[in-house]
């Protein structure tokens, strides 16, 4: 979010402005990045301009499986932050509503309605975090999902949610902040509809490499969803066979 510089005009600053907060996605038109760059210079609250919410209900974020229980088939893991995130938006962890989704506390992978891998047995949360403790179903693809995080080849977890009531974020809040100049919406209440592990290697290459040596065995889907690549190779064509004029040469050495 652009910040008037010491000594800047209010021409300069608006010239400067709207481009940028339509190329954020800020204001969705130049009437409202107009309306949003003068709020800005004069250090309004801009809440009450009409500007479309972002519409994705989905937030990635990177987790680390912990404690994590072979017999139980669990594992807890942070499943959302307050960082920004890759659309530039913020899910404030303290205010999720959680009542409708603890009748039904389902695990999901990739957000699929029809591939449930868990359920959660608790959730916590604190200004900064959500973390969960999750049980893997008894399935072929749940024991898959819960191996490649058990082995350190997933960590990452989405939350799909609806937003209540939000905000952009405010000068004041980004001078005191500068972190939130990379946001460009902030959800304040929001209630979780679900969250799921999602096909995200954490080391692509080790995923690779333990397939490639057996160390790992996947599902043809989840192979195809990781898009790995297959350990098979194509037998060398022979371009040039040198038998055919020294037929005393019995074989012939490939260097790869």
């Amino acid at each position: 979010m652009p910040v008037p510089n010491p000594n800047e005009s209010r021409d300069e600053f608006i010239a400067r402005c709207i481009p940028q907060v339509l190329e954020d996605g800020t204001a969705k038109t130049p009437e409202q990045a107009a309306a949003i760059c003068h709020s800005i210079f004069d250090g309004k609250d801009f809440e009450h301009i009409q500007i479309d919410k972002p519409k994705k209900q989905q937030s990635f974020g990177i987790c680390k499986a912990n404690d994590v229980d072979e017999d139980e088939r669990t594992l807890i893991a942070t499943i959302s932050t307050d960082t920004v995130d890759r659309s530039g938006e913020i899910v404030r962890p303290d205010g999720a509503e959680f009542s409708n989704y603890a009748k039904n506390p389902i695990v999901l992978w990739q957000h699929n309605p029809d591939e449930p891998i868990g359920k959660a047995l608790w959730i916590k949360r604190n200004a900064k975090q959500i973390i969960a403790k999750i049980r893997f179903a008894v399935t072929e693809k749940a024991s898959e999902i819960f191996e490649l995080f058990k082995g350190g080849f997933l960590n990452a977890f989405s939350i799909g949610f609806i937003s209540k009531q939000g905000h952009i974020p405010t000068p004041d809040e980004i001078r005191t902040n500068s972190v939130l100049s990379n946001a460009r919406y902030i959800h304040d209440k929001w209630e979780l509809l679900e969250f799921s592990g999602v096909a995200v290697p954490a080391n692509p290459e080790a995923l690779q490499l333990a397939y490639k040596n057996h160390n790992l065995t996947l599902s043809e889907k989840l192979y195809n969803e990781f898009k790995l690549k297959s350990d098979e190779t194509k037998e060398e064509e022979i371009i040039l066979d040198v038998r055919e004029f020294y037929p005393e040469i019995k074989e012939i050495e490939i260097i790869k």
